[in-house]
């Protein structure tokens, strides 16, 4: 299984708290070594791209590029309208019909458009983890 992670991070780097971006992503990472799984991370490359001058839209391509390689995603929903990014790649997703699952809250929870691009809402990330091995693992992690 691949898994996409979806979430502000332009916006934590704005205001200061990066690791609001990456903590949960790290969490995920970790889960899926631990569990034969794989994740993307934009996170972590988007450190790197922070220090060069790529045309934006480089930025899309390699959100499409992960997209169709991956299974799942899961959406981290805090700060998720301060992020334009997120909202394109749940749009991806649902466009693909994989499944999303998210946790936390948004401003925009109460969005029609951003819920029909949700599979399933869990309050946690432990939550999320326990959804994944209940519904999709059977012997693939």
């Amino acid at each position: 299984m691949f898994i996409y992670t979806i979430g502000a991070l332009t916006y934590y780097y704005k205001i200061g708290t990066p690791e609001k971006g990456s903590i949960w992503r790290t969490n995920i990472l970790e889960w899926a070594g631990d569990n034969d799984a794989f994740a993307f991370d934009p996170s972590i490359t988007y450190k790197r791209e922070r220090n060069h001058k790529y045309d934006p839209r480089m930025c899309v391509d390699q959100n499409d590029y992960y997209i169709e390689k991956c299974d799942i995603a899961i959406v981290n929903l805090s700060d998720l309208e301060k992020s334009p990014g997120s909202i394109y790649e749940l749009v991806r997703f649902k466009e693909q019909k994989k499944p999303v699952i998210a946790f936390g809250k948004s401003e925009i929870d109460w969005s029609p458009h951003i819920n029909s691009c949700i599979s399933q809402k869990c309050e946690t990330l432990e939550d999320v983890i326990e959804l994944l091995v209940n519904m999709f693992d059977q012997g693939n992690f």
